[in-house]
């Protein structure tokens, strides 16, 4: 079985492991800013019509969202 961190995730899902509303995420990815003062990593590629959706590697996301989390905890 693959190593989850390697895995490829959506927008969707790395919302939700960030713990942030999708348009959040997008428009932070979109406009290369940090989001709760924590720099994102950059979609790993895009799919769907107009490669719209953009998908990501599970563990940047997670890494990002422990540090989103500490962020939050220290404000």
């Amino acid at each position: 079985m693959a190593d989850f961190r390697s895995t490829r995730i959506g927008v969707a899902n790395a919302a939700r492991i960030l713990n942030v509303r999708v348009a959040e995420l997008k428009e932070a990815v979109r406009h290369d800013q940090p989001l709760y003062d924590v720099r994102l990593p950059k979609p790993v590629g895009y799919l769907g019509t107009s490669a719209k959706e953009m998908y990501f590697t599970a563990g940047e996301i997670m890494d990002a969202a422990d540090l989103i989390a500490q962020q939050r905890k220290n404000s």
